[in-house]
């Protein structure tokens, strides 16, 4: 109860007249149509899912037309009987060719590019997911910016009633000049305070358009974070499983492994079936004609690179070794960002509870306070003092219900791709 009672405390100042109300899973969406940053690990995945369907391609058969026409004049001096005549040479192929074995190139070929389309798919999902997290940071920002301007302007003014009830009791000498003196500086201080808080609503509104494109005006209030793993260790398992960090680096390592059995087919003969029909016209002398169709087997292997073939192979080794490496690393990041966002979901949530009754107990202190120095029983200073420990109070709980917030959303973009 003293968890939604913080959640609920201190809402967002009013929704502007005429101001269409915006949801946090409103503004992610916006986020999402129109972030530069998602757009572009968009178009590596499209560029990806292009390099897989060009892969495929290598199992279906290639139809190839190709022709040529030309005009001249050409000279036999008397052979074959024939002078100098005008010629139009011209020829056509049509060839159909159907990769037979390949080695296992083609299929090595295909699982690095599906590999390859995985990995781009898995770091969409986490680029996706660290934007909700921007979105939600930029959005409790500018709530909690709204919220720490209307304490400033309340605590504003009671410094100013405190302050004039404070001439008023010098003049008729209830009290010293010292007390009118705090009373003015406390005034100065909460004016500067004040203008911090402005400048802070300034900063994060600008944050807030230029991670969600759009102007955060009428923002709900959120009432509640999104649900997060009830332990460490289900946090642990849940990014061992779905972690896009994680199955991104699975992925390059998959693929990596496809690209060494790639490299080691050009070791291996390749075998095709082809099909020509063809035909040529005046092709070597007027009135040469030839027409024909072909089918057969087309071999490769090829016997002596230089070492290039192994060097390939090297190559693909060496980048092997290499994902292997990156897998390895990226499963200990994993597990320590997940291990660090679940402690900071859990202390938000401890001292959004403290912080909570703080806030109870400091204002249930500044009436206190309040009522006995208006019966003289207290000096001005105490109600100063009271009255600054109580914005602290309410300052922190506006902070530590955003707290919550954000690390809840931080902490899903680690576990899961969105």
């Amino acid at each position: 109860m003293r968890t939604a009672l913080a959640l609920t405390l201190l809402a967002s100042v009013a929704t502007p007249l005429g101001a269409s109300a915006m949801t946090l899973p409103e503004a992610i969406v916006l986020a999402r149509r129109a972030n530069p940053g998602l757009a572009q690990v968009q178009a590596q995945s499209d560029a990806a899912s292009a390099r897989l369907t060009q892969a495929r391609a290598g199992r279906l058969p290639s139809l190839t037309l190709s022709a040529e026409s030309a005009s001249g004049t050409t000279d036999l001096s008397g052979f074959f009987g024939f002078g100098q005549s005008d010629v139009s040479p011209r020829a056509a192929s049509l060839q159909l060719r159907q990769s037979l074995f390949s080695g296992g190139g083609v299929s090595a070929a295909i699982t690095q590019a599906r590999e390859g389309k995985a990995a781009a798919l898995a770091q969409v999902g986490g680029a996706t997911a660290m934007l909700s997290a921007e979105v939600a940071s930029a959005y409790v920002g500018v709530l909690s910016a709204q919220d720490m301007v209307a304490l400033s302007r309340a605590q504003l003014a009671q410094m100013e009633t405190i302050t004039s009830q404070a001439q008023l009791r010098f003049k008729s000498g209830e009290i010293p000049r010292t007390d009118l003196d705090q009373a003015t500086a406390r005034l100065a201080e909460s004016r500067a305070g004040l203008a911090r808080a402005e400048g802070q609503l300034a900063r994060s509104r600008a944050h807030f358009v230029s991670v969600v494109g759009a102007e955060p005006d009428g923002l709900e209030a959120v009432v509640s974070p999104p649900a997060t793993p009830a332990s460490l260790d289900e946090a642990i398992a849940a990014a061992s499983e779905s972690s896009p960090m994680l199955l991104a680096a699975q992925a390059a390592e998959r693929a990596a492994q496809a690209g060494v059995r790639y490299a080691k087919a050009d070791r291996l003969p390749s075998l095709a079936l082809t099909a020509t029909a063809s035909t040529a016209r005046d092709q070597f002398f007027p009135g040469y004609s030839a027409d024909g169709v072909t089918v057969g087997v087309q071999g490769r292997w090829t016997l002596f690179s230089g070492g290039a073939v192994s060097g390939r192979i090297d190559e693909a080794g060496a980048a092997l070794r290499s994902a292997q490496a990156s897998l390895n690393s990226a499963q200990a990041r994993v597990r320590e960002t997940v291990i660090v966002a679940w402690g900071d979901v859990a202390t938000a949530r401890a001292v959004i509870l403290a912080a909570t009754d703080q806030a109870s107990a400091a204002t249930s202190a500044l009436d206190s306070v309040r009522n006995e120095v208006r019966v003289g029983q207290r000096p001005v200073l105490d109600l100063l003092d009271a009255e600054r420990e109580a914005l602290a109070a309410q300052s922190g709980l506006v902070t530590a219900r955003g707290e919550v917030t954000i690390s809840s959303y931080r902490l899903n973009a680690l576990l899961h791709g969105q």
